[in-house]
């Protein structure tokens, strides 16, 4: 019976922790912080960073490629965006501020997923087969016209957000001013 009621204890303290919400920190991290994740998005760095993993060297046998590097990278890109929307929307938040702050971050992640997933892995497969310079312009260039400015919007929002939510909570924010 000790046993028992150990259990049912633990279980409940497991759930009411689980239900809190986070510290103003932990709370500023996930939702603020790892939108650093995606602050590479624009065509002009990603793109040149895709274009980059599949760069060899003549004479440097440690710069052979096998083929995919870009398309491995974009996938790493998907997942670590993917974990970061898990985490964001596991949060338990219950004032207005975190709420807005949240709905922006996730927002924001939900808009970069899908270019991921479809322009820039598209980009990728066309840098690792050495595709024509022409194709890859023109899915930068969509990416460029259809995407950032909206992205960009949003990035905007979620700074706007997260400064107001900083200074609420006094904390100490570097914003590279």
């Amino acid at each position: 019976m000790k046993h028992l009621l150990f259990i049912i204890f633990m279980s409940a303290s497991l759930f009411f922790t689980a239900c809190q919400s986070p510290s103003p920190e932990n709370f500023f991290g996930k939702v603020v912080l790892n939108t650093n994740l995606v602050a590479d998005f624009a065509p002009e760095r990603f793109g040149k960073r895709l274009e980059q993993e599949t760069v060899e060297f003549p004479n440097t046998p440690s710069s052979k490629k096998e083929g995919n590097e870009a398309q491995k990278t974009v996938e790493f890109k998907i997942q670590t965006v993917e974990k970061a929307l898990k985490d964001i929307n596991e949060l338990h938040v219950s004032d207005d501020d975190a709420k807005a702050l949240k709905e922006k971050s996730i927002t924001l992640f939900e808009k970069v997923l899908p270019v991921y997933k479809n322009e820039y892995t598209a980009y990728a497969k066309l840098c690792d087969t050495k595709g024509s310079a022409e194709e890859k312009q023109a899915l930068l260039e969509k990416i460029q016209k259809d995407a950032m400015p909206e992205i960009d919007k949003v990035f905007d929002e979620v700074y706007v957000l997260g400064k107001s939510y900083a200074e609420k909570h006094n904390l100490n924010v570097n914003w590279g001013n």
